[in-house]
């Protein structure tokens, strides 16, 4: 076989990702990357995915390594293509997910003098990426260094700073193959070594103490695991809450100290006084519920933040000692010999009385109510079958997962876009994630959530992949009539700047490209829906659109912290 120097280098880097253990490579269609994408096909070890809008490939590689704790790779041509990645490369930065961007580009001669498709990709994502290299023109290098770039672009994306890479292939024409696709050997290459424990003083046992688990603790899903279950462990051998919304884990399956009503309990402000701990332990990111993150501002407890990568997720500035330690090894050597007579026998047993009140309160005020959101949220959440995997929408969705999802329930997942907590590409990475799941995923979305992604819909049936989807159509962005701009009213324009209606009948793109769109309005209907579409495996969408008014809706939250808020303050 006569020798292709472009080829025979991008061949020894494909064999390098799969030494490493990178097992997808996402491609959008495109010509300057031509000898990325056949090559890349070509090697035996890689799955090949395509995506023809680079946003969705985006969003789709990052479900995927979301739920394999691998990096998927990237590819696609120059130009536009290359920015269309920045905001799934954005959440994967700040949500610490492993991805390898390979954007094909013009070679230097072509840069600057007018040459069509061509932009300053060099750098194009700043400060998101945990290695970014212009390589050198393929063919210009040696194989054996762009198996060492492939070795060294997994190890950064995988570190303890887990996060995206982004390699810019200079590539001259001709473009395609002058002789046989070359294919490279890959052997199993050497595993990460794991970060250590961090031994804190048992100073804090003994004393009132909460375990707070926040989203994104670890790209890989069984440290994500490991580290939920130390920290159930610790809250019964100190006596401690475990506070987690589900898209931390610590809810399904939960633990014997497992809180599911802190969202409501810390909203009442006699409740959250006579709550106040001494000392908290956090693990994973920023909570997304705002009454956890506000208590800890009012009452300034000890805070100890956990995380290996040495980051600071404190944006309220509360944190006192910084351990950069494996969560769950750190966890586990916390307060080994805790005595019962030095732990508070009051300080458990009061949060649990508590939390079980208000979720008796909450299941008799949702559960014979209409379907609006909580219902809803109830629903899918209890009807879910074990191994199920739910990707849930920013704004309201991962909102109500946290105020409405009770325990026990079903062994299931939940999982989030927290890292930048945007909207776009949701329905991507439930796609992503689909493809490298071992049972049913589901997303819980709402409308203008979906209408953002709309396009991944239709790439589900000729990806091969089942989706389905519960979205809580109030025809615009019902979280803003929850905020203080609503009360302006007329004052501030706020149908035409927040509410943004759209109007839309979602029920027409059923039938298109795999896509079937079926109206709920009872829960019975949902209940059943959600049954018969994540027994399927027929490729393409269910989306199960319950309607529900925003008015309505508004009252029913209101109405149902009133309800708590009676029931639990004399």
């Amino acid at each position: 076989m006569a020798a292709d120097p472009v080829y025979d280098v991008i061949a020894a880097f494909a064999a390098g990702l799969v030494r490493h253990g990178v097992r997808d490579v996402v491609i959008s269609p495109g010509s300057r990357s031509t000898p990325l994408a056949v090559t890349l096909h070509a090697q035996p070890g890689l799955t090949t995915w395509i995506q023809l809008d680079e946003r969705s490939a985006g969003f789709f590689a990052l479900g995927q390594a979301k739920a394999t704790g691998r990096p998927s790779v990237l590819v696609c041509t120059s130009g536009t293509a290359a920015a269309n990645y920045l905001p799934a490369v954005v959440e994967a930065n700040l949500a610490g997910v492993p991805l390898i961007v390979c954007t094909a580009d013009r070679p230097p001669e072509l840069r600057d003098w007018g040459a069509g498709q061509t932009i300053d990709q060099v750098g194009i994502y700043t400060t998101n990426t945990r290695w970014a290299a212009e390589l050198p023109v393929a063919g210009d290098w040696s194989p054996e260094r762009a198996g060492t770039a492939a070795h060294r672009a997994v190890v950064a994306s995988t570190g303890v700073d887990a996060g995206p890479v982004h390699l810019n292939w200079p590539l001259r024409e001709p473009l395609e193959p002058v002789a046989e696709i070359p294919v490279f050997e890959a052997t199993a290459g050497p595993k990460p070594a794991s970060t250590p424990a961090v031994t804190l003083p048992n100073e804090p046992c003994g004393r009132r103490g909460v375990i707070v688990v926040g989203p994104d603790i670890d790209a890989d899903p069984d440290r994500r695991r490991a580290t939920v279950e130390a920290a159930h462990r610790l809250g019964e051998r100190a006596g401690w809450p475990v506070i987690g919304e589900p898209i931390a884990g610590t809810r399904r399956p939960g633990g014997p100290t497992a809180l599911a009503a802190t969202d409501h309990l810390l909203k009442i402000d006699e409740i959250a006084a006579e709550l106040r701990p001494d000392v908290v332990i956090r693990v994973g990111g920023s909570p997304t519920t705002k009454p956890v993150r506000l208590w800890l501002e009012r009452h300034a407890p000890e805070t100890v933040l956990i995380d290996p990568a040495g980051r600071w997720n404190d944006a309220s500035f509360t944190v006192a000692r910084h351990l950069a330690g494996d969560p769950a090894a750190t966890l586990a050597a916390m307060c080994p010999d805790v005595a019962e007579a030095d732990r508070d026998p009051e300080w458990l047993d009061r949060w649990l009385a508590l939390d079980r009140h208000a979720a008796a309160v909450l299941a008799a005020e949702i559960d014979g109510g209409p379907l609006l959101s909580a219902r809803a949220t109830r629903v899918l959440a209890d009807g879910l079958p074990s191994g199920a995997l739910v990707m849930t929408s920013n704004s309201m969705p991962v909102r109500d997962l946290d105020s409405f999802v009770g325990l026990p329930g079903p062994a299931v997942e939940f999982v989030g876009n927290r890292g930048a907590s945007g909207i776009d590409g949701i329905t991507s990475t439930a796609l992503g994630l689909a493809s490298r799941h071992g049972g049913p995923v589901v997303l819980y979305t709402g409308d203008v959530a979906l209408l953002h992604d709309l396009g991944a819909l239709f790439s589900a049936a000729r990806a091969g992949l089942h989706l389905t989807v519960v979205c809580v159509d109030n025809d615009g962005g019902g979280i803003f009539s929850m905020l203080p701009i609503a009360g302006r009213g007329d004052e501030v324009d706020f149908e035409t700047l927040f509410r943004t209606p759209h109007g839309l009948d979602l029920t027409g793109f059923s039938g298109v490209g795999g896509v079937t769109v079926m109206p709920v309005a009872t829960a019975d209907e949902l209940r059943e829906g959600v049954e018969r579409s994540t027994a399927s495996t027929t490729p393409g969408v269910d989306v199960l659109l319950v309607m529900v008014d925003r008015d309505a809706d508004v009252a029913q939250r209101r109405s149902i912290g009133a309800a708590v808020r009676a029931a639990l303050v004399a």
